[in-house]
């Protein structure tokens, strides 16, 4: 990591001398003799006391035997930055560099100059190089390396430094047109006398042949032109006239301004390039008025930005004037200060007459710039901007509409590496030594606004505290933190004010606070506006959102609103005084949101593909709304319940315990454990067990939810049976099949009469009864019964129903399970072919359908088509699902079970070890999934002629098979069947 010495950085510096190394150089070392007194960038130090004076050291090794070395481009990219953080590029600019230095002084230069917008201001700042041996058209390779004496393993470094290379060539050639362009200074030396022999850099190589430079020669070698013996050496005392002569050019008075007010000046400032960019571009034009309005959330930078505009731009105006204009009388107070700071004697006069001779001024003259600070209504400045033609009038306001013949600029949060590098300058500028770690999570939750990041700097800067202890007594104590300003800070700066004064803006629409609290609860992005329709009546509703979004409160979209997470963790803190934070109105908007939410979800059934996108809007509001408050309600716990069902059937089974979780214990604390809301959350929760693999706890779950539901709704309710359906797929998974079956034909039974034998449930039933009798083996019942089951199916949903195409997939895998595998491959062409047609070739269900035509025609012996369809599949839900989801997994496993069918035992056995170690990490050292990965890599193994590792893995899969499916199970079964396999034959003669 470089490392930025500082030798001597006085507080009033008008220029930073900055001293990069060569090849196998050190930000000490190089640039001193044999004693510490010979460290000469300290003299410059010492000699003027306007210089900060650094030392960057970094890796640049010249052979790969004692280090790396990163290529000169990344390296420059990564210096700026660098710099920029202790910050190095605020002020004039100088750079002494050796050797290999003076190219990456150029490389940072261009890079600053040519495009590099977020480092632009070393270009801007920089008023001089120094060159000591710098080879501008490279050096010889093996002589250098042999002149130092060192074994050659080239780096990148070296790599960079070849004699004449096309790189090298281009970088000299831009740089001298930048030299002409930008007036830079230049100083060049090079070596008299060879280093071991070899002359590193010679005289033509060192001449970067600028105009008007003349290199000078040195008498010393590569490694002593740049240790210069004392204060009357030939180097020491050429760069010391240099960094005088650019001293001397600072010394230049700036222009004299007719009137100077600037309040922001000198604060610490970060990013903004595009900005400032923008803000320049309207004062090209001369002889007009440019009228330009940088607009944004309150705390988000505008007067900073305005601020720092004036500052960048200062020069080319004849005056700067800054004024608060929040009211018409504001502006007119600003105007008359303006009128005396003009001429003095104004000070008699009165202070109508005043603003009209500051108006006056303006109208008559040029080239001046008037900052118009939070306007808040375009009509107070009405009259200023009708009379005035000349000038730029750079206005800053919360409001984002209503900007006739305005030009506007929209300011958005900080960059989260911007953010991160203002709070550090922050915090560093009254705490040095200070250890930052975690402060990108701690911009992250301040949403990287730099009112928020300026104060929580200044809250660590003055208690001496971490950013994670910050983010701590945040989540702890929110209402006092968002309160907390610095002791010389305005009280009405805190993050907890700054937008009170909006508020009050629009305190005309009451129904705009309201929403606003409302928005509170929801995730920050994409909240559709169709969730606050029962909140007010139009044209009143749309009309409050359009005014929170014109005074940027809000961002409003056609269908979606967006809300910084900032607002939204104040507006939710209550505050007995704030008007707008009364508890019991923030109460009022939480359970408001609750029950929209969970409304929103009464008529989606999340087994549906067409009620899924339902579910997807409401699903990260609900996880908001859910995170942030532990108050539960009868429709939070709705809203719970029906969001676990979706998330497992999406896969996430984690999340499903714990959103179902949250509604057991809610609705058990609210309603008592008879409810029906209580009931329905346990029996989810059973499912999310079961589908994490932790079947006795489902089973136990299922069975106290049945019992229950017997007892409070009777044995023949349809709730009562889809939970005993529940305990039988339970039952089914555990390897009960007994149970299972006596528990389908029950269930099967009681739906057939009170559901009728055509009705979903039913049907649902018959098919899990046939997939049950499939695992015994008994084909005579299992094929007829889904067959019939299919054919009512299509008759009752059509042939395109989802759930049709599910039996139809369903009884192709019978027929494979029953040995007929070609009558499978057809049956699941067919199904997936309508498939794609119907849900899409994305859908999860296709998805299956390829994985199990895949495994049908491994069966059948296609294996060249078994293998590219695993793959297909296996890609396809890697992009869709992602690399961690369980259906994921599944088709790594089907694809390593592809290769080793056909042969292919290498990439099988790195396969399964991939899949095996990726279940363990998802799903669990215990779970059914990964048992099985355990038990096909322990096969693959032995089939590879590793029985010992293979027996002893086969051994660890059935003691956590036992452990957690218990010995009965069929999977236990397998594995002690492939384990007792194994050992016959290792033992046998």
């Amino acid at each position: 990591m470089p490392e930025i010495l500082k030798v001597r950085v006085p507080e009033s510096a008008e220029l930073d001398v900055v001293f990069l190394h060569g090849l196998d150089g050190d930000a000490r070392k190089t640039w001193a003799g044999g004693s510490p007194s010979s460290f000469w960038p300290a003299w410059l130090g010492e000699d003027f006391d306007r210089v900060a004076v650094w030392s960057v050291g970094y890796e640049a090794w010249s052979t790969g035997w004692r280090g790396r070395a990163m290529p000169m481009q990344d390296r420059a990219v990564n210096l700026m930055a660098r710099l920029r953080n202790v910050g190095i590029g605020e002020r004039p600019l100088c750079f002494v560099t050796h050797s290999m230095g003076g190219l990456l002084a150029k490389e940072i230069l261009l890079h600053a100059a040519e495009g590099r917008t977020e480092y632009a201001a070393f270009a801007k700042t920089a008023r001089g190089v120094v060159f000591l041996g710098t080879p501008h058209t490279g050096s010889g390779l093996a002589a250098v390396v042999k002149a130092l004496g060192l074994v050659y393993r080239s780096t990148a470094a070296v790599k960079d430094l070849k004699r004449n290379t096309a790189h090298l060539r281009h970088l000299n050639d831009r740089y001298r047109d930048w030299v002409d362009e930008s007036g830079i200074r230049n100083l060049v030396f090079f070596e008299a006398y060879p280093t071991r022999g070899v002359r590193v850099v010679d005289e033509g190589s060192a001449n970067p042949g600028l105009p008007r430079v003349r290199p000078i020669s040195v008498d010393a070698d590569h490694v002593g032109i740049c240790k210069p013996a004392d204060r009357d050496s030939l180097v020491y005392g050429q760069v010391s006239r240099f960094i005088a002569g650019i001293l001397a050019d600072t010394d230049t008075p700036p222009p004299r301004h007719a009137a100077w007010k600037l309040p922001m000046s000198g604060r610490a400032f970060v990013g903004r390039t595009a900005e400032l960019d923008r803000l320049a571009e309207t004062v090209k034009a001369d002889n007009r008025v440019a009228v330009v309005a940088v607009h944004g959330l309150g705390g988000v930078g505008k007067s900073s930005l305005a601020a720092r505009f004036a500052e960048l731009r200062s020069a080319g105006f004849s005056a700067v004037w800054w004024l608060t204009a929040d009211s018409a009388s504001a502006i007119d107070n600003g105007l008359a200060e303006l009128a005396v700071a003009l001429s003095p004697e104004a000070a008699g006069l009165s202070w109508e007459q005043r603003t009209e001779r500051a108006v006056g001024w303006l109208a008559g003259h040029t080239g001046w710039l008037l900052i118009l600070d939070n306007l808040t209504d375009l009509a107070h400045a009405g009259g200023l901007l009708e009379r005035v033609r000349t000038g730029t009038i750079l206005i800053t306001s919360r409001r984002g509409t209503g900007w006739r013949g305005v030009s506007t600029v929209p300011l958005d949060v900080l960059e989260p590496d911007e953010a991160v590098e203002l709070l550090g300058r922050l915090v560093r500028a009254e705490w040095p030594d200070a250890v930052l770690a975690n402060g990108d999570r701690l911009c992250a939750e301040l949403g990287w606004l730099p009112l928020a990041v300026e104060q929580a700097a200044a809250y660590l800067a003055q208690n001496r505290m971490t950013p994670a202890r910050y983010l701590d007594l945040l989540a702890r104590y929110p209402a006092k933190m968002f309160a907390w300003t610095a002791e010389t800070e305005d009280a009405e700066r805190a993050v907890a004010r700054v937008w009170h004064v909006t508020l009050d803006r629009l305190a005309d629409t009451p129904l705009a606070a309201k929403l606003l609290r409302r928005l509170a609860w929801h995730a920050p992005e994409r909240i559709p506006r169709s969730l606050l329709e029962d909140d007010g009546d139009e044209p009143e509703l749309s009309e409050a959102l359009g005014r929170l979004a014109a005074y940027s409160m809000i961002t409003l979209d056609v269908d979606t609103i967006q809300v910084h997470r900032l607002v939204q963790a104040v507006t939710r803190t209550p505050d007995p005084a704030d008007p707008y934070r009364r508890p019991e109105d923030i109460d009022h908007a939480r359970e408001s949101t609750a029950g929209r939410l969970a409304r929103a979800l009464d008529a989606a059934d999340p087994r549906l593909p067409a009620h899924w996108p339902v579910f997807q809007a409401v699903l990260p509001h609900g996880r908001a709304l859910l995170d942030h408050t532990d108050v539960d309600t009868g429709p939070l716990c709705h809203l719970a319940n029906s969001l676990s069902l979706y998330v497992l059937g999406h896969g996430d089974p984690a999340t499903a315990i714990a959103f179902a979780a949250r509604a057991a214990d809610a609705g058990e604390r609210l309603f008592g454990v008879d409810d029906p809301i209580t009931l329905r959350a346990r029996n989810t929760l059973a499912s999310a067990y079961q589908a994490v693999g932790d079947v006795r706890r489902a089973i136990v779950l299922f069975e106290a939810a049945l019992a229950d539901c017997e007892r409070v709704l009777g044995p023949a309710h349809p709730d009562t049976l889809s939970y005993r359906n529940n305990l039988a797929a339970a039952r089914h998974a555990a390897g009960d099949m007994r149970q299972a079956i006596s528990l389908l034909e029950e269930t099967l039974e009681g739906r057939e009469g009170v559901l009728g034998k055509d009705h979903p449930d039913t049907l649902l039933s018959r098919n899990n009864l046939a997939m049950a009798y499939e695992v015994v083996g008994d084909a005579g019942r299992a094929i007829p019964l889904h067959e019939a089951t299919l054919a009512d199916r299509e008759r009752v949903l059509g042939s395109d129903h989802p759930e049709t195409l599910l039996y139809r997939n369903n009884l192709a895998y019978l027929h494979w399970s029953m040995g007929d595998a070609k009558r499978a491959v057809m049956l699941f062409e067919a199904t997936l072919k309508d498939r794609e047609r119907v849900l899409g070739p994305d859908h999860p269900n296709t998805l299956v359908s390829r994985g199990n035509l895949a495994g049908a025609c491994e069966s059948a012996g296609e294996l060249a088509r078994a293998v590219e369809l695993q793959e297909r599949t296996r890609a396809d839900r890697e992009r869709v699902l992602g690399r961690d989801h369980p259906e994921t997994l599944v088709s790594w496993n089907n694809l390593a079970g592809a290769y080793e069918t056909s042969g292919d035992l290498v990439r099988a056995i790195e396969l399964y070890e991939r899949t095996l170690a990726a279940r363990e990490r998802v799903l669990g050292h215990d779970h059914q999934d990964t048992l099985n990965s355990r038990n096909d890599l322990a096969y693959a193994r032995g089939t590879a002629g590793d029985l010992p590792l293979a027996i002893r893995m086969f051994e660890e899969a059935r003691a956590g098979a036992e452990r957690a499916l218990g010995p009965d199970h069929r999977l236990t079964k397998k594995i002690r069947e492939n384990l007792e396999t194994a050992i016959r034959l290792r033992d046998r003669p």
